[in-house]
């Protein structure tokens, strides 16, 4: 459900945001997944790109939150 929620921000953000490229590196969205068996936390761009497995660990890993 959480990843169905982040793909869903995604598009929406992808929709509203251009064409333009962020350099500062904080134009990601945190989400948890459990597409490999086991829950994990990705983060991805606001267009659905880069998708990167944060956590990679036997246990299950979930609620990614941003530090202030």
């Amino acid at each position: 459900m959480i990843f169905l929620v982040g793909i869903c921000l995604a598009v929406l953000l992808a929709a509203c945001g251009g064409e333009e490229e962020s350099t500062s590196g904080a134009d990601k969205i945190a989400f948890q997944s459990d597409r490999d068996g086991n829950a994990e936390i990705y983060v991805m761009k606001p267009d659905g790109s880069g998708q990167t497995n944060l956590t990679d660990s036997p246990g299950a890993d979930a609620g990614p939150a941003w530090s202030p």
